[in-house]
């Protein structure tokens, strides 16, 4: 099988912190190294300020793209974004639509779209307005709605009074766009279900968990900014996953067709994580990752290797998905393409 070069698309400017500026780098030189090992040949383009710029060498009827833009919706590389450019000029890349992205960045709209279809997930409403708030399924948790990564959850996030719920709104407003949420906290533990997968042939490939028994108090039982991204802390020390997660038959299987059905109702391709807790023994979507972390460290990566997959030929099935959505010089080459 004859394969397309593979252009890996980051962003990084000005506004990126240095410790998401650094991951980035490592996962793209990563991800490089590992698909050129499985014989791709691979370049990189970073966004700054110019997406159009980034992708100008790379001709979208010889290139195929894979998508590792983040960043904020007021950034070149924000993922909805690229996704959109890439859409316009052509090209066939990894993961899900511009469309897809957009909507579910917004944990409002992400939300809407699950209790449309049915599917459990905790209490929320908007928080537009601090002084205005109501709300009553205490103990809550408040956070940027606008947000992915954990970027603006602290331990301050959990509120247990209606007057913490409003002050941490305020704070929330005034440091991040995109609005604030608010939604029942559930104490428990925090299920990741990671999906990928053409359509028609959606796999789970393994489930993690974290347990937050090492944390007393209410407040710390969550994954913040600082479990996610410090991994000196004792919030990143405290909260390892395990994968696979111990499950019983009965709760794998619920929890699966739980993650099928929020992939599906989203409309993700390709690959997603979808994050669950429980309220009383039963499974309540939490959020619904449509690009989440592909890092070789990150969640996915290694609930694939659990699975089996090392990292290059995880990416590398991620390619293929894409490269059997090609047209025109592409496709030719991937003709025959096991997915």
């Amino acid at each position: 099988m004859k394969r397309p070069p593979l252009l890996l698309l980051y962003g990084i400017d000005e506004q990126t912190l240095p410790i998401d500026a650094a991951d980035t780098r490592r996962m793209t030189q990563r991800a490089a190294e590992a698909l050129k090992a499985r014989g791709w040949q691979v370049a990189a383009s970073q966004v700054q300020g110019d997406l159009g710029a980034a992708l100008a060498p790379f001709e979208p009827d010889q290139w195929l793209v894979f998508n590792l833009c983040e960043g904020s919706p007021d950034q070149a590389f924000y993922y909805a974004r690229a996704a959109q450019e890439l859409e316009q000029r052509g090209y066939a890349f990894t993961g899900s639509t511009a469309g897809v992205l957009h909507q579910t960045q917004s944990k409002v709209s992400m939300k809407r779209l699950l209790e449309a279809a049915g599917l459990p997930t905790p209490r929320w409403q908007e928080a537009p307005e601090p002084q205005t708030l109501e709300f009553e399924a205490f103990p809550a948790i408040l956070k940027p709605a606008g947000e992915h990564g954990s970027f603006g959850i602290t331990r301050d996030s959990v509120v247990t009074t209606l007057a913490q719920a409003r002050a941490q709104a305020q704070a929330v407003l005034e440091n991040f766009r995109g609005g604030a949420i608010i939604e029942e906290f559930l104490d428990s533990q925090e299920y990741a279900i990671a999906l990928w997968g053409p359509p028609g042939r959606l796999e789970v490939l393994g489930v993690s968990v974290i347990c937050y028994d090492g944390f007393p108090e209410l407040r710390d039982r969550l994954c913040t900014f600082d479990a996610k991204w410090l991994p000196c802390s004792e919030a990143y020390l405290k909260t390892m996953p395990a994968c696979p997660a111990p499950l019983e038959p009965e709760m794998a299987a619920e929890l699966a067709a739980l993650a099928r059905r929020a992939h599906r109702v989203c409309g993700l391709r390709d690959y997603s994580r979808i994050d669950v807790r429980l309220r009383n023994g039963r499974p309540m979507v939490l959020d619904v990752n449509s690009n989440c972390d592909l890092s070789e460290t990150g969640g996915f990566a290694n609930t694939a290797q659990a699975a089996g997959w090392e990292y290059g030929a995880m990416l590398e099935r991620l390619a293929l998905m894409a490269a059997g959505r090609a047209k025109g010089a592409l496709s030719p080459q991937m003709t025959g393409a096991a997915l």
